[in-house]
């Protein structure tokens, strides 16, 4: 007889959210076609069925009545999706799920970016504990999507399905099935970069079966948002997926900014449950909004802190009618899978991407002496410009990377090995001008700033142009030894030779600037098996981020003191070592998971910038460090049948390292206490009688206790907490939910740059959404 909270996927099939949910030009075509052409070669899908319906590389056949995730476990047949330890990662070159992994990973599933209504990457990290934003670094503020994982700069280790996201813009989440936080330093996974982790997106994928899911949402702002969801079997085991989505949105609580985005994404899926598949992905994303750099930091008493916390209306904002945020990024990707054998795993995936963005932001300075002790005193004063007031750039780029592994599971005695072997490269080119502004005012004020400026406006001279690229070419091989049935250990390691290039018209007399460097990036995993619930662990791994890896990110005003490559010079990269110890165990027949870690990172030739957003160490001489200790609390799943949690705390402390100027000072960006949990409950059992729907009500709360802005530790930006609560209710294909945000009205704040300002958050906001779906 099965206990009480023994109860499988067919059982909850009725409590699901609205399971019926799973599942630029000619010029760039010869490059699209370059890109795909591995996989494109070999995309003859087999026809041989899996085992049970289920391929080896997970994919799990999934009929038109009920439209389950697919989580995929070897050697389970019952799991519970909303336990985030049975996430499959959809990354080949990765163990299979967070269970498998030893390392801290953070999830962020799909019933939680449904029931939240997360639309963007960033709010959907806020339910990551350990995750800073980061905006406004680079050149005076490259805004767009910027985190800092533990402390670590993540700006170029944004990732979807395993393959890296080129370009820095605001990345929207209608096409993702959930986000996964890889934390800790990757290099082994991922080569260049992830100093401090990776954070990934699942994008959606065709899927047996038909479906058709409509979404509308109004909110606080004013906010319309609509999304499409449409998937068609077109044969046996094919399949095409068609998202869309249009929000239009004024910020709320934030003056004249706003974020227009518009998106399509469409997925051709071949050989679905069969043991060969092939997926080719189109995404277009467009954007059209307004930057918001936020308010000026003010010095009190020697420390600088946000004004707004100081008396200024949080809704102030000094965006002019000239700023703009527009792009457009269109990604195509390839994946293809098959099992040649039974011990015998090929994979190859590709993408492109081509990305263009027209930017324009102004910078407020902060607010110091004379300026401090008049707005204090109730005055109005005049607010400089910060950073040489902003930048405005046009940018056109394009990055491309293909990874091919095989994947092999043998015996060697008594010894069972699983080893993963590939290459991996990828290129990505930069080419951005630099805009001069016309008639362009220094007359702002604090407290009533003006918007129109009719006047105002941007030229593009040749002057401003500047080239930059990054080629990254890394060979990987990964092996989990079985010594006993419960002790394994689990190796990688991975060999990168990268180069890097910068020119720039203001400096043509210099000539093309490179750097080249080459360097191993291992692991090494202790893992042992308690029982089949729980394990334990212990890793060490190592990254490096060599100078000019995020050319799409960043491109400075002088190769004297930025991420740029210098002739002569050798730039010795930031290098990053992690220490972990953690456990992973299931509950309740693995319908609940937890996970617990004590981490140390230790970073070297750390840099820093300026308010100018120049590099002020590292790369350039020994730079500064980190040391960086922590520890992590999750609990994830379902706690009844109808009781489902997700929770997650963290414990971040750390210094600074290696500065004849800083040293021992707190490490910036980095809020000791982190928490976020969310609760949700079905209460039909309760309220309503069979066949009247589905009634469900959740609700929890965000919290990151103050940090330091800069290194030298005289900024400071105050603490952040959010309560959020929702009510849904499903009757039929018909659904409507209301969410409110921010229930409190605390004032937050989404990112602070050193000393010179702070991005305030919204108030309290309230969602409505309606929506069918068959």
């Amino acid at each position: 007889m099965p206990q009480e909270n023994d109860f499988s996927l067919s059982s909850l099939s009725g409590t699901s959210f609205r399971s019926s949910r799973e599942g630029s030009g000619q010029k760039w075509s010869a490059l699209v076609m370059l890109a795909l052409g591995a996989g494109l070669g070999v995309a003859e899908a087999g026809e041989a069925e899996a085992q049970d319906g289920t391929d080896t590389a997970g994919t799990t056949a999934t009929d038109s009545t009920i439209n389950l995730s697919a989580v995929r476990v070897h050697g389970q047949a019952d799991v519970e999706s909303s336990n985030t330890n049975n996430t499959s990662l959809d990354i080949g070159r990765m163990p299979g799920t967070v269970r498998d992994t030893p390392q801290t990973i953070s999830v962020v599933p799909k019933d939680l970016i449904i029931q939240q209504r997360l639309f963007t990457l960033d709010q959907a990290l806020a339910n990551v504990p350990g995750i800073t934003m980061s905006t406004g670094e680079g050149n005076g503020g490259l805004n767009g999507d910027q985190f800092r994982i533990r402390g670590q700069q993540a700006r170029g280790d944004i990732y979807e399905d395993g393959l890296r996201d080129f370009g820095t813009y605001v990345r929207d989440t209608f096409n993702t099935e959930s986000v996964e936080v890889i934390k800790g330093p990757s290099g082994q996974y991922f080569g260049a970069g992830n100093v401090g982790g990776v954070i990934n997106q699942t994008l959606k994928k065709a899927h047996l079966g038909n479906h058709y899911d409509l979404d509308q949402t109004f909110a606080s702002g004013m906010q319309y948002r609509g999304t499409a969801d449409v998937n068609y079997q077109l044969g046996k085991h094919t399949a095409l997926r068609v998202n869309g989505m249009y929000n239009k949105q004024d910020v709320a609580d934030r003056d004249n900014i706003r974020t227009d985005r518009y998106g399509v994404a469409a997925d051709l899926g071949f050989g679905i449950g069969t043991k060969t598949t092939y997926h080719l992905n189109y995404q277009w994303l467009g954007s059209r909004g307004t930057p918001d750099y936020g308010v000026p930091m003010i010095q009190i008493g020697g420390i600088y802190s946000p004004i707004t916390s100081h008396g200024l209306a949080r809704d102030t904002s000094y965006a002019r009618s000239f700023n703009m945020d527009n792009s457009n990024i269109h990604m195509v990707t390839s994946k293809f899978s098959s099992q040649i054998a039974r011990w015998l795993t090929f994979n190859n995936d590709t993408r492109f991407t081509h990305y263009h963005r027209d930017y324009s932001a102004s910078n407020p300075n902060a607010c110091t002496g004379a300026c401090a002790t008049s707005f204090l005193a109730g005055g109005n004063p005049a607010l400089a410009y910060g950073a040489g007031g902003g930048a405005a750039y046009n940018q056109d780029g394009w990055g491309i990377q293909n990874v091919m592994m095989a994947r092999a599971k043998f015996n060697t005695g008594f010894l069972r090995h699983d080893i993963s072997a590939g290459v991996d490269i990828n290129y990505t080119k930069d080419d951005r001008i630099m805009g001069t502004y016309v008639n362009r005012m220094n007359d702002q004020t604090i407290r009533n700033p003006y918007y129109s400026a009719p006047n105002t406006y941007i030229t593009w001279p040749s002057s401003g142009h500047r080239t930059a690229d990054f080629r990254d070419l890394g060979l990987f091989l990964a092996d989990k030894i079985h010594i006993t049935k419960r002790l394994s250990l689990f190796g990688t390691f991975r060999w990168g030779n990268y180069e890097s290039t910068y020119w720039s018209a203001a400096a043509s007399s210099a000539g093309t600037q490179s750097q080249s460097s080459s360097k191993f990036s291992p692991s090494a995993s202790l893992m042992y098996d308690v029982d089949d619930n729980k394990s334990v662990y212990f890793t060490f791994s190592r990254s490096y981020k060599p100078v000019g890896t995020d050319v799409a990110s960043e491109v400075t005003t002088q190769s004297s003191i930025g991420d740029v490559p210098v002739n002569g010079r050798n730039l010795k990269p930031q290098r990053s070592d992690l220490f972990e110890v953690g456990t992973k165990m299931d509950f309740l027949n693995k319908h609940l998971g937890m996970t617990a870690a004590l981490y140390q990172i230790e970073q070297n030739n750390s840099y820093t910038y300026d308010e100018s957003g120049n590099v002020i160490t590292g790369f350039q001489d020994a730079g500064t460090g980190r040391e960086i200790r922590g520890a992590e609390l999750s609990l994830t799943g379902k706690i009844t049948k109808d009781w489902e949690i997700y929770g997650a705390y963290s414990y971040m402390g750390g210094k600074v390292t290696n500065s004849s100027t800083t040293a021992g000072k707190q490490a910036p960006q980095l809020p000791h206490n982190n928490f976020s949990v969310w609760t949700s409950y079905n209460l039909s059992p309760l309220l309503l009688k069979p066949g009247q729907g589905k009634l469900s009500v959740g609700g929890g709360a965000q919290y990151s206790s103050g940090y330091w802005a800069n290194e030298a530790n005289t900024a400071r930006v105050p603490y952040n907490f959010s309560l959020n609560t929702m009510i849904s209710y499903q009757y039929g294909r018909y659904h409507v939910q209301f969410n409110a945000n921010n229930l409190s009205d605390h004032l937050n704040y989404a990112s602070a740059f050193n000393t010179g300002r702070a991005v305030p958050q919204s108030g309290r906001t309230f969602m409505g959404n309606f929506g069918v779906g068959f």
